[in-house]
C-alpha cells in the first residue's frame, strides 16, 4: 500500500505519508486485522492452529518489505520497456471487437437469452 501511493515513478514513497488520516487509518485497520486474523483466525480462516511464531513473523515483514526495493528498482526501469495501453493497432482493435461480439452471439445461441 505504501509504494504504491506515488505512482508517477517519484523516488520518496515515504514522503506525506502521515498527512493523509484516511490512508493512515485503514492502514493500521488492515495491519491490525491481518494480525487478528493470522493469530486468532485458526482454523476459520485456515491459519495455524496457534498462529505465527516471531520467528515467523520476522520472516513474513523481511519479505514482504522485499516488495519496497523491488518498486524502487523499478522506478528507474525506462517507460519504453513496458507494455503502454493505447499503443494498440487500430486493426488490432477492431478485430478484438468482432472477436468479442462473435463469442457474445455465440453464448446467445447456447443459453437461448442474452445476458448483458
Amino acid at each position: 500500500m505504501i509504494s504504491s501511493r506515488k505512482i508517477n515513478d517519484e523516488v520518496n514513497i515515504f514522503k506525506d505519508v502521515t498527512t493523509n488520516p484516511m490512508f493512515m487509518g485503514v492502514w493500521t485497520v488492515i495491519c491490525i486485522l491481518h494480525f487478528i486474523i493470522i493469530q486468532f483466525g485458526s482454523i476459520v480462516m485456515k491459519c495455524h492452529v496457534a498462529g505465527l511464531t516471531g520467528q515467523q513473523w520476522v520472516w513474513c515483514l523481511l519479505i514482504g518489505s522485499l516488495a519496497l526495493p523491488v518498486n524502487l528498482l523499478l522506478k528507474f526501469v525506462p517507460d519504453t520497456v513496458a507494455y503502454q495501453m493505447g499503443d494498440e493497432d487500430p486493426e488490432d482493435v477492431e478485430a478484438a471487437a468482432n472477436d468479442y461480439e462473435e463469442l457474445r452471439k455465440k453464448a446467445y445461441d447456447i443459453s437461448g437469452t442474452f445476458k448483458q
